[in-house]
């Protein structure tokens, strides 16, 4: 298999400064320092925190396809031999292997600071893995929308932002009011908020793989999306 687009892609993401700032400082910053803040409901914010950090660091880390998009690098991509489908799992899988490893790393600091049982952490690390999946599929969605670099990296901060608070990550999933509650289910984070609140409470595991079940369906509705608006 030509790997060339797969090197090319993750040498440019270990490149970009920002997206090393993101991955590489803020998630260890948050194991650290955002599991001793106070809590809004008794339990630990820290994990939907370190949550939306891996989403967002996902993302940017995703955002290279983006340029190719504008800078119309894929149509020569594609002029080789590199199939559409060949791009797209090459470009995926290049962002997920440093981000993989940025989680990993994360969970093992966290283990090893706050004493995280092995099996939670694996469970834990698990659902990051799946959220983190979600948003690079999301990144490549989103390149399809907007043609100008600072516009779409605006408006993403502030659906983000929004996101994040109606999905469950800033804002407890029984804070929010009825007809909230039935809306956040259609963003991802809801979904990951759902799987860490299983994870935290005990609870049964149903609700957590149903909950990254749920998640690997948006990933792939996004790429999907993203594949097939680059083919058009």
């Amino acid at each position: 298999m030509n790997l060339t687009v797969f090197n090319y892609a993750l040498r440019r993401s270990l490149k970009n400064p920002i997206v090393l700032a993101v991955n590489l400082v803020l998630p260890f910053a948050i194991i650290l320092f955002a599991f001793d803040a106070p809590s809004i409901r008794g339990e630990n914010r820290g994990y939907y925190i370190l949550a939306m950090i891996l989403m967002f660091g996902a993302y940017l880390a995703a955002r290279g396809i983006r340029d190719d998009n504008m800078e119309r690098t894929v149509i020569r991509i594609l002029a080789g031999p590199i199939t559409m489908r060949s791009y797209l799992v090459q470009n995926f899988f290049s962002t997920m292997l440093p981000v993989t490893g940025i989680i990993f790393a994360s969970v093992a600091l966290g283990t090893a600071v706050h004493g995280w049982e092995i099996r939670f952490a694996a469970l834990l690390a698990l659902c990051y893995l799946f959220l983190a999946a979600t948003s690079v599929g999301l990144s490549f969605a989103w390149s399809c929308i907007f043609n100008n670099k600072e516009t779409s990296f605006a408006v993403f901060s502030v659906v983000l932002t929004m996101v994040a608070s109606l999905g469950g990550l800033f804002i407890p999933l029984e804070f929010l009011p009825g007809p909230l509650a039935y809306i956040s289910a259609i963003f991802p984070p809801h979904w990951a908020a759902r799987a860490i609140e299983t994870l935290l409470n005990g609870d049964d595991l149903h609700m957590y793989f149903l909950s990254l079940l749920a998640m690997a369906l948006f990933a792939t509705a996004f790429l999907l999306y993203g594949g097939r608006r680059r083919i058009l």
